[in-house]
This record gives structure tokens, C-alpha cells and sequence, in this order.
């Protein structure tokens, strides 16, 4: 109840603020990113302008998401105030009423359909069939019969919508091109994404487990799941290599073997043994935020390989 105590004391705009989870937004905000960084070394003419309308579309859908989410898990009896070991959820904290913020999904949903409308006009047929497919799964995530999130298929959920659909959807309308290379870079990328998702579930296994869920964290137990949540990070970084030799035509250069190393070596094992010591909810938030920032790290890594090879 102190956390409820506490965010009392809080301005209403920040409370909403909270409410879409602002530290998430990198999700959807890398793929857009990393599509745009292919994009510049790859062609010569792109349709930057285009850039900040994806941009404005994906995280308007992730926020969507978000308070979707809160105002469900509410609903259900999941992710109460006195057992909830994550980021609190204002509606369960009493902070907002669970159809105000239904309605804030509802607008946030409707800024990305809008931006999606102009976006098919744009992009046509392939990128309305992407804005169908992401309306329905926002959606589908945490409501209907059978959510994604209480589910064994999170982690695929994330890899294929948050990294694979948003790299191809947004290199395609930067450039009118679908190619393997976007489509290697979105997995790759994606891969983080899902770890984020695994420590969470990881986090909360036992309340989901109660809850009725049936999440991979779940079924694997936690030794596994951290195992899973190291091989996500791993193979992101061996994916490093993959898309040098797409670059390169197969050609591996010391540069980005280096790259790969380095941070194989660095941005990799910090996350990767805090994983393994958290004990408190507190240690894994803080393994959510490291996870998040690999991320970062690895279109940074994605940058020094098409740029310096």
C-alpha cells in the first residue's frame, strides 16, 4: 500500500505518465531505429519524412498496449497492489479508474491507426495487412480467451512483432524494399526485446502461476529461464556476425569480428550475471532496465559493423 501512498502524492500527469510505462517505449522505438540506421548505409534515396510518422506509430501502439494492459490485469485479479512485485499499476492502485484508461488505449490506438492510415497510403497493401495484424494483437496480448501474455508464446509474440514486422514494416517504407537483410536484423534485434519479456515473466512467476498463466518462465522453471534469458543475449551477438557477412557478402572483416567481441565481452555479461544473482524484485527491475539498454547497445554495434566495414 506505500506505493500507492506515495504516487498520491503525485501529479495526475504523472501518474498517467506511469501508467504508459515510458521505460518500455524502447521496444518499439530500437526496431524503428535500427531500420533507419540499414536504411542510410544501404540506399541513396530514402523517405525520411516518413521516419517520425513510424516512429509516432510504434510507440502509440506500445503505449496502447501498456494501459490496455494495466486496466485488464486489473480486471482479472492479476498484478494486485499488495502482490505485485513489478512497476505498480495505477488501476489496481486505485490511482485511475480502470475506463478512463481503457479510453486512453483507445486514443493512443487511434494515433497509430491514424499515422498506420497514412502509412498505407504510402505503403499499401503489405502495410495494412502489419497495422491489421498489430491492432488485433495489442489487443490480444493481454485480453480475449486466451491472452499472449499468460501464454507460452510471449517471447515469440516479441521476437516476431517487435523486432522482426517492425524492422521489415519500416525499412519497407523507407526504401519500398523488402530484403533478407532487414529481415535478419529484426530477429537479431528482437532478441533482447524477448528477454526483457522472459525476466518479467521471470519476475512474477509465482503470481502468474497462481493467476492461471502459463508463461515459458512457468513451464521452464528458473534455472532454465535464466539459461533462456543468457542464449537470447547470446545469440543476439552471434547474430552480429550473420549480418556482417550479409554486408559483406561473406566476407567476416576484423572490425566487426571485434565489434561482436567486444561486446560479447562487456555489454553482455553485466546483464547476463545480474540475471543469474537477482534475488528481489528490485534486482530484477534493475535487470529489466540493463536488458532494455542492451538493446541500444547492440544498433550501436549494428552501426560500427555497417560503418566501419
Amino acid at each position: 500500500m506505500m506505493a500507492g501512498q506515495t504516487l498520491q502524492e503525485r501529479s495526475k500527469g504523472f501518474i498517467w505518465l506511469l501508467a504508459m510505462r515510458p521505460k518500455t517505449l524502447i521496444l518499439s522505438i530500437a526496431p524503428v531505429l535500427l531500420a533507419g540506421l540499414l536504411a542510410f548505409e544501404g540506399r541513396s534515396t530514402v523517405a525520411w519524412l516518413v521516419f517520425p510518422i513510424i516512429l509516432i506509430s510504434a510507440t502509440s501502439i506500445q503505449i496502447a498496449t501498456n494501459l490496455w494492459n494495466d486496466a485488464a490485469d486489473a480486471g482479472t485479479g492479476l498484478d494486485q497492489a499488495e502482490t505485485r512485485l513489478g512497476p505498480p499499476r495505477m488501476t489496481s492502485l486505485g490511482l485511475l479508474q480502470g475506463h478512463h484508461v481503457r479510453l486512453a488505449a483507445v486514443f493512443f490506438l487511434g494515433l497509430s491507426a491514424l499515422c498506420g492510415l497514412f502509412l498505407v497510403f504510402y505503403g499499401g497493401m503489405p502495410i495494412l495487412m502489419i497495422g491489421i495484424v498489430g491492432i488485433v494483437c495489442a489487443f490480444g496480448y493481454s485480453s480475449g480467451p486466451y491472452p499472449i501474455s499468460g501464454s507460452p508464446f510471449g517471447e515469440l509474440f516479441v521476437i516476431v512483432f517487435f523486432g522482426i514486422m517492425s524492422v521489415m514494416g519500416s525499412y519497407y517504407l523507407l526504401t519500398g524494399e523488402w530484403t533478407l537483410l532487414s529481415f535478419w536484423s529484426g530477429f537479431y534485434i528482437g532478441l533482447p526485446a524477448a528477454a526483457v519479456l522472459t525476466v518479467n515473466n521471470h519476475r512474477d512467476r509465482v503470481g502468474d502461476k497462481e493467476g492461471g498463466r502459463r508463461t515459458l518462465a512457468i513451464l521452464l522453471g528458473p534455472e532454465k529461464t535464466k539459461q533462456l534469458y543468457a542464449a537470447l543475449l547470446l545469440l543476439s551477438c552471434v547474430g552480429l556476425i550473420h549480418i556482417s557477412n550479409l554486408l559483406d557478402h561473406g566476407t567476416l572483416s576484423l572490425v566487426s569480428l571485434l565489434v561482436t567481441a567486444l561486446v560479447m565481452a562487456f555489454a553482455v555479461a553485466f546483464p547476463i550475471r545480474k540475471m543469474f544473482l537477482a534475488t528481489t524484485p528490485y534486482d530484477h527491475i534493475k535487470s529489466l532496465m540493463r536488458t532494455s539498454l542492451f538493446q541500444f547497445v547492440l544498433i550501436i554495434a549494428f552501426f560500427a559493423i555497417q560503418f566501419l566495414t
